[in-house]
């Protein structure tokens, strides 16, 4: 996987390469700033580009943002707690601030290689480096901030620990590279600098071609990010998939290696009860634990956290490092049977999974007629002494009862009646394993939704964003064979059986 360091020294030698080339057409009289400029572009440009064919995927890390901001300022006492209900209204919007992130991110680039209008570039450039900086330093800042603690509780902030922040990263070059939130927020630190000498000494910048070729470029690179970024959000899948269900990936033995990983604990954070003091210990060897022979139990003080190492696995009595995925968290429940995901993972057949993390539909309130049976009682002289009752039924009538059931939309119930249910329908006849699934919170109605649209099929359930992970689409299908991940499609181009089987 490509590094940080890497697409630096690749963003350096790129800047260098264009202002050898601006300072040769004779459009530059500063060349530490032209290079500056560049370097500064190509960085913005690739970034836009990695999250552009996945718009979806920095959707759901605003939403990350969007929920830690909601639960950080309903916590305070104060005026700016109204702020709160602000986020989740924000959320039902998110993929458009997706897009216009990324569109503008990569409009800047261009803005700045090109010098299109310096004064406006260095502006715009310095507002969303400052944005990106607040939301990083709001991540690598919660660190070291207590769980149980609220962000702007200053006295209760301890020593940086890694599990305590609120959002795991920033998603700044999306599904490309995870970067470490510390990182992250030294990197945007670090490109606060130009932005401020932007800002501050724009007439350096220098400029290319005339002010209507820079027009149309800026132009043109907005209208090809934004039709970029609509293909990959709303037309079909990411082009490009950095993720770890992309297709060809062996899921079944990634979930087995990250299944070995292993951590290392280095120390912990302790509290003490009495006084509130909280203090961190290292200990003299991993995996060891002393902290008790200097601060003991009756004396008040308590484990609040641990430090750990980053997970790795051992092989050939070498350490290897390794980063944990979204395939860690892979596991598939049958309601009736429990997790079936080692049953799903190791059917050597193909098998078709119908991912939908929302049914769309709503529950509402249906009449319907069931039938309505008056007995009679009979009553039948044994002998002398005794009779026997005898319930008959006398008529058998219909009546209107409600009952609370849930109605899919009419466009999403289509699509499952008229391409997903044939496509599975044809899967099964073929021998193929068919099932949907499902979130957690729509498994209770899934039932309704069956009957509604017809499946036959079987509905599982997983967790929310493991599904939004393995496909960027609800309704999406997935074709499984042995455990790897053999193809994939967006519910606007559901194939026939007869494409798939090729």
């Amino acid at each position: 996987m490509t590094s940080l360091p890497t697409l630096l020294v690749i963003f350096a030698v790129i800047g260098a390469i264009f202002t050898y080339l601006t300072a040769r057409a004779g459009k530059t009289t500063n060349k530490f700033w032209t290079f500056l400029q560049h370097f500064c572009g190509v960085w913005f440009i690739f970034s836009g580009l990695v999250k552009a064919v996945d718009p979806i995927g920095t959707a759901y890390k605003m939403l990350d943002y969007f929920a830690a901001f909601e639960q950080t300022f309903a916590g305070l006492d104060n005026a700016f707690k109204g702020l709160a209900p602000l986020f989740p209204w924000l959320s039902q919007y998110v993929n458009g601030f997706s897009i216009t992130m990324i569109v503008l991110e990569i409009a800047l680039g261009a803005m700045l290689i090109l010098g299109y209008r310096n004064k406006l570039t260095a502006w715009l450039f310095f507002g969303l480096v400052f944005f990106f900086t607040l939301l990083t330093g709001f991540t690598y800042l919660t660190g070291f901030v207590p769980s149980d603690a609220n962000f702007f509780d200053f006295a209760k902030w301890g020593p940086y620990i890694k599990t305590q922040m609120r959002v795991t990263d920033c998603g700044c070059f999306g599904d490309f590279i995870v970067l470490d939130p510390k990182i992250s927020f030294f990197k945007d630190l670090f490109l606060m600098i130009p932005a401020l000498l932007f800002l501050l000494r724009s007439r350096n910048m220098h400029q290319l071609w005339t002010a209507g070729v820079r027009n149309a470029i800026t132009g043109g690179t907005v209208l090809v990010s934004l039709l970029l970024c609509l293909y990959s959000t709303y037309w079909n899948l990411p082009p490009v998939d950095f993720r770890p269900f992309a297709v060809g990936s062996h899921v079944r033995e990634r979930k087995a290696l990250e299944g070995e990983a292993k951590i290392d604990v280095l120390g912990w954070v302790l509290e003490n009860t009495n006084t509130g003091e909280v203090v961190k210990y290292m200990e003299p060897e991993p995996g060891k634990i002393t902290y008790y022979k200097q601060y003991a139990k009756d004396k008040g003080w308590k484990v609040k956290d641990q430090i750990q190492t980053d997970w790795y696995v051992e092989k050939d009595g070498q350490r290897m490092p390794i980063t944990k995925s979204k395939v860690s968290d892979f596991a598939i429940e049958d309601g009736e049977n429990g997790e079936i995901t080692d049953e799903l993972l190791e059917d050597k057949n193909y098998s078709l999974m119908i991912v939908a993390y929302h049914l769309d539909g709503s529950k509402q309130m249906e009449t319907i007629m069931v039938p309505d049976t008056t007995w009679a009682t009979d009553t039948i002289r044994v002998n002398a002494d005794s009779t026997q009752y005898q319930r008959r039924i006398a008529s058998v009538s219909q009546k209107k009862v409600e009952q609370e059931v849930f109605i899919p939309t009419a466009a999403y119930g289509d699509r499952f009646k008229n391409e997903i249910n044939p496509l599975a329908e044809a899967a099964k006849q073929a021998g193929w394993r068919v099932y949907a699934v499902t979130t957690i919170g729509d498994a209770e109605v899934s039932g309704d939704f069956a009957k509604k649209t017809g499946a036959t099929y079987p509905f599982y359930k997983a967790d929310e964003k493991l599904l939004k992970t393995i496909i960027r689409a609800n309704p999406g299908i997935v074709v499984w064979k042995d455990g790897q991940v053999v193809s994939m499609y967006h519910h606007r181009h559901i194939p026939s059986f007869e494409t798939l089987k090729k």
